[in-house]
């Protein structure tokens, strides 16, 4: 279609948009945005699309850490690389950001029937498949305010090539947007999938588009030459006189284009001859105008200028750190309150598939946003190992316990490369620092002090008198009055 050549967002639109009076876009509800003008928007605006794919790139760019042994732990992510995983939620991320998209689970049974975890065998999941939201349908809503159900739909219909197919709905993982307000007005299909980032932000996207669209605009007429013609009017009155300014005006063109020079009519005696002159334009002021259109965009987003446009706006301080942090919190919150309960729906078919016989021992968490510095990685470790010592000297935690949580300390940081692989080599005893209190002395052994008449200390140790003593007497403990004359 002719609208996704276009390179300008508010004629992309309004090519596709049946509400748009005169070319202008003045805004679009949510109900009345379809898929061919999301589609014309999203692709039609570079600052568009990076608004929509930053977030999603980076709630996936660094995935998540498994919490299992680690033979599961490789079969896990082998099952995730055939599947394809990875890249097929940051496509449903942008998804949620355009409108809404979903998972479609292909796993064994009827489509039209629930799907059960507990059955899937390994590499039972076939394939994970992205559709968007206008490929899907929802039937039959839930309208009783008393079901946890209520405002989701009771099956899909999917567009197939024989005609509309059932899906149920344990088969079809949602990437919905923001929940709009109850009450909103919208119909059930709206309301189930909720706010979109791209209508949200798309007004600001259109002024700053149109803002280095004129820009761009007045560069091209920077470049323009300035040519006073006299008597230009009595010139264009005469016969054949179009024809000779024409020629005039070419002659000083080719001049400039081809000789690199201004060729022109110099002063003559009865009059002057043409003026050129180039267009002055004023630059003051103009980049820190468009990055407050900028800006703007960044703030309606949600995503910090300096991440959207990669530096700190022309004029500020830099504030990369500072923004970075927010930023990795708002990627954080959206991963643990979008992403992460769409991956939880997943995960119990995703598991059993990979071979992992009971998928509610392994958990996860995502892997961080970023990495530290080597030197606040030795700074991180000095202040540890401080605190190791200290508690160390306080004695509140046995040994055994502190070696092996000091252990644990060290592979998780992966302070050591190697650490684990050479701690496996060492026997348990050992490596905890299990220690044996046995010196091959009988734990019984008994000594007595004052032995009557000798005068003296007598053992009595079996291993040296005997079981009976020295007389062949039972031994008796020391508390039992044990004295010579016995």
């Amino acid at each position: 279609m002719a609208w996704f050549s276009t390179d300008s967002l508010r004629t992309a639109i309004a090519a596709v948009n049946p509400f748009a009076a005169r070319g202008q876009v003045q805004g679009i509800a949510p109900g009345v945005m379809n898929h061919q003008m999301a589609l014309a928007a999203f692709r039609s605006s570079g600052m568009l699309r990076k608004v929509i794919t930053v977030p999603a790139e980076d709630r996936v760019r660094e995935w998540r850490d498994w919490q299992a042994e680690k033979p599961q732990i490789e079969l896990i992510e082998a099952e995730e690389k055939r599947l394809g995983l990875v890249a097929k939620v940051r496509q449903a991320e942008v998804l949620r950001g355009i409108g809404g998209g979903a998972l479609i689970l292909a796993a064994p049974g009827l489509p039209t029937e629930a799907l059960r975890p507990e059955t899937i065998r390994k590499s039972g999941l076939q394939a994970v498949n992205v559709v968007s939201r206008w490929q899907i349908t929802g039937r039959d809503y839930v309208k009783e305010l008393t079901d946890p159900a209520f405002g989701t739909p009771r099956l899909f219909e999917i567009a197939g090539e024989n005609g509309a197919k059932t899906i149920h709905p344990s088969r079809v993982i949602c990437f919905r947007g923001d929940p709009l307000p109850a009450g909103a007005g919208l119909g059930e299909e709206d309301a189930f999938w909720g706010d979109s980032r791209l209508v949200r932000v798309l007004r600001e996207v259109e002024n700053s588009d149109a803002t280095q669209r004129w820009f761009a605009e007045l560069v091209k007429k920077a470049k323009l030459l300035r040519i006073g013609i006299p008597d230009l009017a009595d010139m264009l009155a005469k016969p054949g006189g179009q024809a000779k300014l024409e020629a005039r005006v070419a002659t000083i063109a080719n001049g400039e284009s081809i000789l690199n020079a201004t060729v022109f009519s110099s002063a003559a005696k009865d009059g002057a001859g043409e003026t050129i002159t180039d267009y002055q334009v004023t630059w003051a002021g103009i980049p820190a105008m468009m990055d407050a259109f900028d800006q703007r965009v960044a703030a309606v987003a949600d995503i910090p200028f300096t991440r959207l446009m990669g530096r700190s706006p022309a004029g500020m301080n830099a504030t990369g750190a500072y923004d970075d942090q927010n930023w990795s919190k708002t990627v954080g919150a959206g991963q643990q309150l979008e992403t992460r309960p769409c991956l939880e729906q997943l995960d119990p078919v995703l598991l059993r598939s990979a071979g992992i016989p009971d998928p509610a021992k392994v958990t996860w968490k995502w892997a961080p946003l970023w990495s530290p510095t080597e030197k606040e990685l030795a700074e991180t470790f000095k202040t540890e190992m401080e605190a190791v010592k200290l508690l160390q000297e306080s004695g509140t935690i046995p040994e055994q316990a502190m070696n092996r949580g000091v252990q644990n300390l060290m592979s998780e940081r992966e302070y050591v490369p190697g650490l684990d692989q050479a701690l496996a080599l060492i026997p348990e005893a050992l490596r905890f620092g299990i220690r044996s209190d046995d010196d091959g002395s009988d734990p019984s052994a008994i000594t007595q002090s004052g032995n009557g008449s000798e005068g003296g200390d007598q053992s009595l140790s079996p291993t040296t008198r005997g079981a009976g003593g020295s007389n062949g007497a039972p031994a008796r403990a020391v508390n039992d009055g044990v004295t010579a004359d016995d």
